[in-house]
């Protein structure tokens, strides 16, 4: 899969298959494209707008594509939209999409580059204190108006001695990435109330993805790690580690997932296409196995879905300017 924010994927056997199901997907898409008739002349009458999209380092372009290329349609065909990566390619070819890692993404958005991207819960506060407009969409459930979320999870083997967070006094624990909300800043700020103070009484790898630390602690590289729940999921439906071969000593409250912003300079009648045909999507049978229970995108209300992050960013911020006062 991936080298990146939230994922490191194996793809083995999987690379195999995309051309056929990717041939598939193009093979129904005048179906989807009739299905949208309605949709589609929402804004058939306004000029037609060009958005540069960004996607995050989670999967190869192709898998990116085969995940959310159907989604990419159905927006230009809605909003009538003229969609492009950064060198102003067409996304109707799947090789065009750009697969960004953390800090190029923030850096497209904030210097308007990109104007459309998909971003994790880590880097949201980031954006929105640097003057970008807060996310507009999360996959949810249209019926319940569920939005998905997931957890900070703490694993280890099912063969290890660990059993509990404060067996890992001591011993390393792999955290994703720096700016990752739940692959790091979680874990430092919640888990010195479980005993475990990061640099302090266990020591912190860094293993550069989500998935990677999976595979760390699955292969023995990592005594423990923090992942995000809905992740290690995936790896688990997709076959990528066995559930039964894992342990879970520790579970956080939820936390939104990955979220869709748009650039600060984009028009707000262009902002309002994007949105309209955002919500009115439903999601392909790929998706949905991907995301379970997840059927469209969900309006976001910032303050409230954004509770629990906003308050680990607080903290480590706290954090960080505590430790360099004490310089």
């Amino acid at each position: 899969m991936r080298f990146d924010t939230r994922f490191f994927a194996l793809l083995s056997g999987t690379a195999l298959m995309l051309g056929p199901v990717a041939a598939q997907t193009d093979r129904a898409a005048p179906a989807r494209a009739a299905a949208a008739t309605p949709a589609a002349t929402s804004f058939a009458g306004s000029p037609r707008e060009k958005l540069v999209v960004a996607m995050p380092k989670t999967y190869a372009k192709s898998e990116t594509m085969l995940l959310w290329g159907d989604y990419f349609n159905h927006l230009a065909r809605c909003g009538n939209i003229d969609l492009q990566n950064l060198q102003g390619e067409s996304l109707e070819k799947s090789t065009n999409i750009d697969v960004l890692g953390e800090k190029e993404l923030i850096d497209s958005l904030l210097s308007g580059k990109a104007q459309l991207a998909q971003v994790n819960p880590g880097l949201v506060p980031q954006l929105v204190g640097a003057g970008q407009p807060a996310p507009f969409g999360v996959p949810g459930n249209k019926a319940s108006g569920k939005r998905n979320s997931y957890t900070l999870i703490l694993i280890s083997r099912v063969d290890s001695p660990f059993t509990k967070p404060q067996d890992l006094v001591g011993k390393k624990i792999a955290h994703s990435t720096p700016t990752s909300n739940s692959g790091n800043l979680a874990p430092r700020a919640l888990f010195p109330a479980i005993g475990l103070v990061p640099d302090q009484n266990y020591e912190v790898v860094f293993s550069n993805g989500h998935e990677r630390s999976v595979t760390g602690v699955m292969h023995g590289f990592y005594p423990a790690a923090a992942v995000a729940s809905d992740l290690y999921q995936r790896m688990v439906v997709k076959g990528d580690v066995k559930g039964s071969s894992i342990r879970t000593l520790w579970e956080s409250p939820p936390f939104m997932t990955e979220t869709w912003t748009l650039g600060k300079d984009v028009s707000p009648e262009l902002q309002a296409r994007v949105k309209k045909c955002s919500y009115s999507y439903s999601f392909s049978p790929k998706l949905r196995q991907l995301l379970p229970g997840n059927d469209t995108f969900l309006p976001i209300n910032f303050e409230r879905d954004f509770a629990t992050v906003m308050e680990v960013y607080t903290e480590t911020q706290k954090a960080q300017a505590a430790k360099a006062a004490a310089k």
